[in-house]
């Protein structure tokens, strides 16, 4: 990562610069997109070109930003009016590949490419499909990058910028912001690694890390140690870190709000560390929402912002002189994912989860819930990427790991069916589903080694199995996986029966006379609505396959009268389960609803395959458990003993 560079002569086509190293060639030489050398790309900073696999040469520049803006100038030169899958084919020089995640009949447009939301997004798919690993630069790096291209050179770029007043320190020699400023800014570009530096070396050019280099930057512009573990060790030897950094500000220094120190030129913006002995972040701010930090080995010392990040506090240095400035607003992190942070999404936690599993960096039960064993696995991933390491996950750890932070879209309370071919898309993506079925798994627990106990699994299951068995409608999968993946009991929605459903008739007459019977309830007032059979039936079955009331249906004043549960029965137990995987299959249109109860209720068939094979899948379960659930079996041997202890009787007449 270098600063950015001005324009250049086109010469630099033809003069040869190899750029040696392990990284990817397009981390290298600053080229996004890989382009070739040419007299045009010089406009944009091209300062030479390297050989790389295959003879192949490629553009250096001396900042990603140049490069970027060259590889958007080239697009629009060169590739505008092609289909996508064309361009991509002739930009990476595969055979077959075009532009992943992007139509390849699709034409690419002038309009494109002019504008950054699109034209970012496109090149960033073409500079992961040339590294293999993504690209290098931040958001607002990709910004300047489009702004340059728009400007029509580095030139124009940089002769277009405010100017940034950085003074030298006074005269005087009272240390100041601006000094720290300025000091920093000259480092831009330098490599980062996770060291210890000299304070007292003026002459120190890296590598940094992000507590060292803001110490280093407040000794050599107040003489001062600052943010060391150790403030009675040489400044040679004196360790910069974090976490003192924290600490001094409780006992040394001047706190601030964060809006104050990003509107402060030489303020600095803090990170704690997520824990003992971890790293957090910090950097120095410009005084217009702008910062300069040792960022991580990914990115280097770079100019950034402080906006969209987690900050947990400002801080000025005593001794340091600032000029006055009024606060200004900074943007939170549009969501960010961290132990202890609100309002996390289980299901989005659980794609982290499964996404850090897959990179080879364990999170430890993939349960939905981010704790210190997922925390611990996103600063393992973010330290061999090269990130900022803070265990959290934000946008930029996110895109790293290919997970999106957004909720899934789904209407409350429709059913996986009624959402499926008939739509246009399928009812189930396997890729999102993914996740929580692996969390579901995760989450598993045995049966109660009690059998009076009934498993968790089972008695969470139950409110919306009887639910889809009494109306007919197909499960909502999205509900089925957020019950079993937070532990809690589902809220059961209204249940609206279905007109004229003749199967509703065959489970009422099933279920044994102690089920049904009830304590005589209060006369309802003539005006209110009809309770239908439905709802009576719910709780009933509810309270007595598992000795519970259903949830929601609680009385706190009834009596405790607890029932010996009927799931007890391993029978029972059984049952339930078979009817649970049953139910699964046709929540996720493997197998159709029984009874043809999709057609009454107005549901496309999920499968080609007959109705008779799901209704005869649902039967059996059900007839299975409510005889074991009545104590049916011992009745059905004892008649089956009398019956041939009477025929041995009679045969033994004869």
């Amino acid at each position: 990562m270098g600063q950015i560079g001005r324009s250049t002569d086109p010469s630099t086509a033809d003069n040869r610069d190899d750029v040696a190293g392990s990284e990817v060639a397009s981390f290298r030489y600053n080229n996004p997109g890989a382009q070739y050398p040419s007299a045009r790309a010089a406009r944009f900073g091209q300062t030479g070109y390297g050989i790389i696999g295959g003879g192949h040469k490629i553009a250096r520049f001396p900042s990603p930003v140049n490069g970027a803006a060259s590889n958007f100038d080239l697009l629009s030169r060169s590739y505008v009016g092609m289909r996508i899958g064309e361009a991509g084919t002739k930009w990476t020089g595969a055979h077959g590949f075009g532009v992943p995640g992007y139509d390849p009949n699709a034409t690419l447009t002038k309009e494109m490419v002019d504008d950054p939301v699109q034209a970012i997004a496109l090149l960033k798919a073409i500079a992961g499909r040339e590294s293999g690993k993504g690209n290098n630069l931040t958001e607002e790096q990709w910004r300047q990058a489009h702004r340059m291209y728009k400007a029509g050179s580095a030139d124009a770029f940089l002769n277009s910028l405010p100017a940034v007043a950085v003074a030298q320190p006074p005269a005087s020699g009272v240390p100041s912001g601006a000094g720290l400023v300025q000091r920093a800014r000259a480092h831009i570009g330098e490599q980062y690694v996770n060291t210890q530096v000299p304070k007292d070396d003026p002459h120190w050019h890296g590598p940094w890390d992000c507590a060292e280099f803001v110490s280093w930057l407040v000794y050599q512009e107040a003489g001062t140690l600052y943010g060391c573990v150790d403030h009675t060790a040489l400044p040679a030897k004196a360790d910069a870190y974090t976490g003192a950094w924290k600490a001094d500000l409780e006992r040394l220094g001047k706190r601030v709000s964060v809006e104050e120190a990003a509107a402060t030129v030489g303020g600095i913006v803090l990170r704690y560390p997520p824990g003992p002995g971890k790293m957090g972040h910090i950097a120095v701010c410009d005084g217009n929402g702008g910062t300069i930090e040792a960022k991580g080995r990914r990115y280097g010392v770079v100019a950034d912002t402080v906006h969209g990040r987690g900050w947990h506090t400002g801080i000025l240095i005593p001794g340091i002189s600032y000029d006055n400035a009024a606060p200004i607003k900074v943007n939170p992190p549009a969501i960010i994912y961290e132990v202890g942070a609100p309002n996390m999404d289980m299901a989005v936690v659980a794609r982290i989860q499964a996404a850090l599993a897959a990179k080879g960096f364990d999170p430890g039960l993939i349960d939905g819930e981010f704790g210190l064993n997922t925390q611990a696995a996103v600063l393992r991933f973010q330290e061999a990427e090269g990130m900022v390491v803070d265990g959290a996950v934000g946008s930029e750890t996110a895109a790293a790991l290919g997970v999106s932070l957004g909720a899934e879209v789904v209407q409350p309370g429709v059913a996986v069916a009624e959402t499926g071919p008939a739509a246009g898309a399928a009812a189930l993506d396997l890729q999102q589903l993914l996740p929580l079925i692996l969390m579901l798994l995760s989450k598993e627990k045995p049966m109660a080694a009690d059998p009076a106990k009934p498993g968790q699994g089972l008695e969470l299951l139950l409110p919306l199995i009887l639910q889809s068995a009494l109306t007919g409608k197909q499960l909502d999968i999205t509900q089925l996986l957020t019950v079993l993946a937070t532990g809690k009991p589902a809220a059961m929605p209204a249940v609206t029966p279905i007109a004229n459903a003749p199967v509703l008739a065959q489970p009422v007459n099933t279920v044994p006379a102690p089920v049904v019977a009830q304590p005589a309830t209060p006369q309802q007032p003539a005006a209110a609505p009809p309770v239908d059979l439905i709802t009576v039936l719910m709780p009933l079955l509810y309270e007595r396959l598992t000795g519970k009331p259903l949830p929601g249906t609680e009385k706190p004043d009834k009596p405790a009268e607890p029932l010996a549960p009927a799931m007890s029965r391993p029978s029972v137990q059984l049952s339930a389960g078979m009817l649970g995987i049953v139910t699964l299959l046709q929540s996720a249109g493997i197998l159709n609803l029984p009874f043809n109860l999709g057609a009454i209720a107005g549901q496309a068939p999920t499968t080609a395959a007959p109705v008779s094979g799901s209704t005869l899948a649902t039967i059996i379960p059900i007839i299975t458990g409510v005889i074991g659930a009545t104590g049916g079996f011992g009745a059905i041997g004892g008649i089956a003993s009398k019956l041939l202890g009477g025929l041995l009787s009679a045969f033994g007449k004869k």
